[in-house]
């Protein structure tokens, strides 16, 4: 069985602007530490979500746009596959 991890951060919006960096930041620092297959997403309203552990990048993507927009993300991009920045 192929074991993987999906884990979102909800950021609410009209918070306190250092809560939500601080709760994207918590995020990526676990993000960080995972193994490779591991994808970040953050959406335009700074809901984030990442995945780690899947089979392969596109499904760590896949997943990861998945959870941020599970969570109430708007226009969810990747931003970091396997620690590298993604760019546009």
């Amino acid at each position: 069985m192929i074991k993987f991890a999906v884990l979102s951060a909800f950021l609410a919006i009209g918070g306190c602007e250092s809560s939500s960096h601080q709760g994207t930041y918590v995020l990526y620092k676990d993000y960080r530490l995972q193994s490779n297959n591991k994808a970040y997403a953050m959406g335009t309203n700074k809901i984030a979500g990442a995945a780690w552990g899947a089979r392969d990048t596109k499904e760590a993507a896949q997943l990861a746009i998945e959870t941020c927009k599970e969570w109430g993300g708007v226009n969810c991009n990747i931003v970091d596959i396997n620690g590298s920045a993604v760019s546009k």
